[in-house]
């Protein structure tokens, strides 16, 4: 009777849900021993149990897989074939180890990063080092943006990775947290408040530097909260060209701190408050939990929490 293709490979489905794994390594241990005693000698078990085990594989495969007898142990041809396929098995096994050691060489191509300007910090700088340094055959594509489209352009899959503070958390998205960032106040050195500490109330009327679609949410609120921003005399959404006009003079600013370190170091620029948690950001390696799985994107979040482990 001729079998149907749906027929075989039901047969093949049904054989793999009834064959129990053990008994292809009885299989094995026995032929690698050559004969069921020296098998049970070897591997410290009752020569009834491994000869229970065969038996069973034989009814499983309803094939006779070798002949034992005065003339000692031998595989029938259909114990060979079993024998190099389960031999095969055992060799892939085996390499295991050295796959997982070599895996960093197996990881390659270009991996895309959207991260927010300006973003300073030890994290950032031993994130991409470490990553350059473990997956030198990994090219990294990082693309500045402002934050809040960083989150929309994962959910499209424009990018692999996103390095952002966010305002709420989509479902689709996955959120590692990677560092905070902290902000500050601060003035240029010809500004009448240079070397004061007035006090958040008395800055509300100053003239002030937006940083437009730059500023994180977290700052926007803190800014208006205390109506900070009232009389805007510039704005950019680029940080070095606002931290540069705070410089210059041309009214107070809200700057990462990192970012102007620096200039704080040289009497460039004073901060005009100490620092507060209300003008941190936490920022976060954000990575869409529906893309297609990739290495090196998994690779680069895996960075992410070692960065962030107790013992870092």
């Amino acid at each position: 009777m001729q079998v149907t293709d749906d027929e075989f490979i039901g047969s093949m489905q049904k054989f793999g849900r009834r064959l129990d794994w053990n008994l292809l390594k009885t299989f094995h241990d026995i032929v690698q021993a050559n004969g069921i005693t020296a098998a049970a000698n070897v591997g410290w078990r009752k020569q009834s149990t491994i000869s229970l085990a065969l038996k069973r594989l034989e009814s499983i495969l309803d094939s006779r897989l070798c002949q034992r007898g005065r003339a000692g142990f031998e595989l029938t041809d259909e114990g060979r074939i079993l024998y190099e396929y389960v031999r095969n098995v055992y060799v892939n096994i085996d390499e295991i180890p050295t796959a997982l050691e070599n895996l960093n060489e197996l990881i390659s191509g270009q991996l895309k990063v959207a991260i927010i300007s300006n973003l300073y910090g030890s994290e950032i700088d031993r994130l991409f080092t470490n990553c350059a340094d473990l997956y030198r055959d990994v090219v990294l594509d990082v693309d500045v943006q402002p934050w809040a489209s960083i989150s929309n352009s994962i959910v499209n899959n424009d990018y692999d990775i996103g390095i952002t503070p966010i305002l709420y958390r989509h479902n689709d998205l996955r959120y590692d947290f990677l560092m905070k960032e902290f902000h500050g106040i601060y003035c240029g050195a010809q500004h009448p408040l240079f070397g004061e500490s007035p006090g958040i109330a008395a800055l509300s009327d100053e003239a002030f530097v937006l940083t437009g679609s730059d500023e994180p949410d977290s700052l926007t609120s803190f800014r208006l909260r205390h109506r900070l921003g009232h009389k805007v005399t510039a704005r950019t959404p680029n940080l070095e060209e606002a931290r540069r006009l705070a410089v210059a003079g041309v009214g107070i600013c809200i700057l990462p701190e990192q970012l102007v370190a620096s200039d704080v170091a040289s009497g460039s620029l004073w901060p005009l408050m100490e620092r507060s948690e209300e003008m941190c950001c936490d920022i976060y390696a954000v990575t869409n939990i529906h893309a297609p799985k990739r290495l090196a994107r998994e690779a680069f979040v895996a960075l992410v929490a070692e960065i962030n482990s107790p013992e870092n």
